[in-house]
């Protein structure tokens, strides 16, 4: 195996990472079919698709200005007075100067028909529409009276909106003739109805098209289509990396090198990350050239503004996709370590590109630039400030793109570091690299049994709970009383039922049933204070971090849940709420996040580095179970915290009492004041009573930050008569 015991730093470390590196960057030079679709794909990608956008825009723009371009309009009049509509509408045709023809057809005839065939006259398409003259038409247009006119179109021959449109406008221009008539029989001047006269100056200006929108709307799918196309940079080479050394037998040889299983790590990273930075600098090669020229064919010579917020735009871009093509060589190359040959990983990976899509996508949905703390999510928040850099210079209104740039590169960096580090434990597990018994056999055919589930087994139930919440949120009663034990049981219980009957674990060592400490009442008391403590801290502490960094700008969604989850507390017996909100959680949660995921990323071999991942990468993914964005940092920091205290004690039951303990933080205070106000779970205590924008009061932190200190102090103490 990859010697892990051999200790070296600085230079000789990344001498080691660069070795593994260059060779591999030469394996993929050498396999030129692969080069050619990885690197000149994007060159004929944007032109294609810039080529399409701007015809398609160019035709759009036609067809429009062909259906609403001044055309022939037929009328058909019948009735007594039809004769004088029609010379008086010539008339007013006659007397009306071309200028102020506005939307007028562009050839109006009036033909006088008998009302017997009118009918049949614009059935058979000879006439437009028709118009019926009652006695006494005329007569009333010039008196005081209201005339009524029924005009009829054919139901077999319906007209075009544009005729419709155009026989509106000249009949507004008759109608504004009979009142200039009305003005006159009354002795008026005919100034009474013009107050103002209004002209511009200058030559017409053409209809052009609003070419800053369009780049902008552009951009967006753009921006999209770039992070697939990076991401794709990374699928070849990533499956190569270590599947491919699987399927070639090489990948013994390799562990067996002097250098630690962490440098391997770091090498193939690193020629899978200059491949994914050639792709990215290819497609932004590509996207600038091809801005240039959709620029001059959409609008000739484009406006300096449009062409400095385009380039800004780019070049932001290439910044923050840098972190995107990170993030997405280390995901590759974690996702393929898994696989047993190069079609499990191109199995695996697929998905996995078609995840990324979505994400991307997903940042172009509304309202998502209002929330500071998007940026930090990988894909989601990549495209969210690249297509920000090219919006801010338009809006007056947009915010700065340096926040959103630093806190997206720093997200990325960290992301990368823990994929990476998950990568080298992955690749020095025995049950992944070499598989086992596991690996064969029929397909519907349970693996033996095992003390502990998999590495990969870890991420299976928070992964199908997370798609169980999407499908089911359909289905799911609005009323809390049946929806939380519904969703708990759809994305939680059910999960790591399948899981349990599928691969045969040992309960007590999977999830931790053990008292805390040496197992006597003074251990296991003071672990269970100990999380205790800890859970009631971190909820204030979380409550503190959140009102300081968004006030009280919630999103509808986070809000909506704080008033139906007040609205249960108040309708319900307080034990019942408290069931329902805090023990259920705290239960189903722990045994699935803290009991099998964190046993499965910790193992049996349970080296330091081994265990701050496991820790990590659970809490990571109990976090994004509680969807809600504002949940995230606080939830994250609770899972984290309580993944040291079931390592640390040995038993789940602390973290059970903690996470009870900080759900049932808002009960109590929601009890122990005299108004209801909005409250978040499990997100912060943004509306708590006496928690507003300004702030929590100093000494609620202060004393928030001594009961974790004292929890911490307890737990240690507990794991010391461990």
């Amino acid at each position: 195996m990859a010697q892990d015991g051999h200790r070296v730093t600085g230079w000789s470390r990344w001498q080691a990472a660069g070795w593994v590196a260059r060779r591999e960057l030469l394996e993929f030079v050498r396999d030129r079919r692969t080069l050619v679709i990885t690197l000149l794909l994007p060159m004929i990608s944007y032109p294609i698709l810039a080529l399409s956008t701007t015809l398609g825009l160019r035709t759009g723009v036609m067809e429009a200005e062909a259906r609403l371009a001044p055309t022939k309009v037929t009328v058909a009049v019948s009735g007594p007075d039809a004769q004088g509509f029609i010379a008086r509408m010539r008339g007013m045709i006659d007397a009306t100067e071309p200028a102020d023809r506005k939307e007028w057809p562009a050839e109006a005839v009036f033909e006088e028909i008998n009302a017997a065939v009118a009918q049949e006259v614009i059935d058979s398409g000879a006439a437009d529409l028709w118009l019926h003259a009652e006695r006494g038409m005329l007569a009333g247009l010039d008196s005081d009276r209201t005339v009524s006119v029924t005009v009829q179109s054919s139901t077999m021959r319906p007209p075009t909106n544009a005729v419709r449109g155009q026989f509106l406008a000249l009949m507004e221009s008759f109608i504004e003739d009979a009142r200039r008539r009305r003005i006159e029989n009354a002795g008026l001047p005919g100034t009474v109805l013009d107050p103002l006269a209004l002209r511009l100056t200058g030559d017409q200006p053409r209809g052009e098209l609003p070419v800053g929108e369009i780049m902008n709307t552009v951009a967006g799918g753009v921006l999209v289509l770039l992070a697939v196309l990076t991401m794709t940079g990374a699928f070849y080479p990533a499956i190569d990396a270590i599947a491919g050394e699987k399927e070639r037998g090489t990948i013994e040889t390799l562990l067996i090198a002097p250098c630690s299983a962490h440098e391997i790590v770091l090498g193939k990273f690193l020629a899978v990350f200059v491949i994914t930075l050639a792709t990215l600098a290819a497609n932004v090669t590509s996207i600038t050239a091809t801005t240039a020229v959709s620029l001059r064919l959409l609008a000739g010579n484009a406006p300096q503004s449009l062409a400095l917020t385009t380039a800004s735009g780019i070049a932001i871009t290439l910044i923050v996709f840098i972190g995107l093509a990170a993030v997405g060589a280390a995901l590759c190359l974690a996702v393929t370590t898994a696989a047993k040959s190069g079609k499990e990983a191109q199995n695996t990976l697929t998905p996995v590109i078609l995840l990324v899509s979505a994400l991307a996508g997903a940042a172009l949905l509304p309202g998502m630039q209002a929330n500071r703390l998007l940026p930090a999510a990988p894909f989601v928040g990549h495209v969210l400030v690249s297509h920000a850099a090219f919006t801010a210079a338009e809006s007056e209104e947009a915010t700065s793109i340096a926040w959103p740039l630093f806190l997206s590169l720093g997200s990325s960096v960290a992301i990368t570091w823990l994929l990476l580090r998950v990568t080298a434990v992955m690749l020095t597990d025995e049950d992944i690299l070499f598989r086992g018994q596991d690996s064969a056999g029929p397909a519907l055919a349970r693996p033996s049994r095992r003390a502990l589930p998999t590495l990969m087994q870890g991420a299976i139930p928070p992964i199908m709970g997370l798609a169980a919440l999407w499908y089911a949120q359909a289905f799911m009663p609005k009323d809390l009383l049946v929806a939380i034990p519904a969703q708990q049981a759809a994305t939680v219980l059910l999960p790591l039922v399948v899981l349990l009957w599928w691969q045969r674990v040992d309960l007590r060592q999977t999830f931790s049933l053990r008292w805390p400490g040496c197992g006597d009442g003074l251990s296991a008391g003071m672990g269970l204070a100990g999380g205790a403590l800890l859970g009631a801290g971190v909820f204030v502490i979380g409550a503190a971090a959140l009102l300081a960094l968004r006030g009280d700008g919630l999103s509808p969604e986070a809000k909506g849940l704080s008033e139906r989850l007040v609205g249960l507390i108040l309708s319900q017996p307080w034990w019942l709420s408290w069931l329902l909100i805090a023990v259920l959680p705290a239960v189903c949660e722990e045994l699935l996040f803290r009991g099998w995921t964190l046993a499965a990323f910790a193992g049996r071999q349970r080296t330091a580095g081994r265990v701050a991942l496991a820790v990590l990468a659970q809490a990571f993914l109990f976090a994004v179970a509680h969807v809600l964005p504002e949940r995230m940092p606080q939830t994250f920091a609770l899972g984290a915290v309580l993944g040291w205290v079931t390592i640390t004690t040995g038993s789940l039951l602390p973290a059970i009492v903690g996470h009870l303990v900080h759900n049932s933080m808002p009960l109590v205070v929601l009890f122990a004041s005299d108004c209801p106000p909005d409250m978040v779970l499990d997100g912060g205590g943004g509306g708590l009573p006496g928690i507003d924008a300004a702030g929590i009061p100093t000494g609620a932190v202060l004393a928030a930050a001594a009961s974790v200190i004292a929890g911490a102090v307890l737990i240690q103490a507990a794991a010391r008569l461990r």
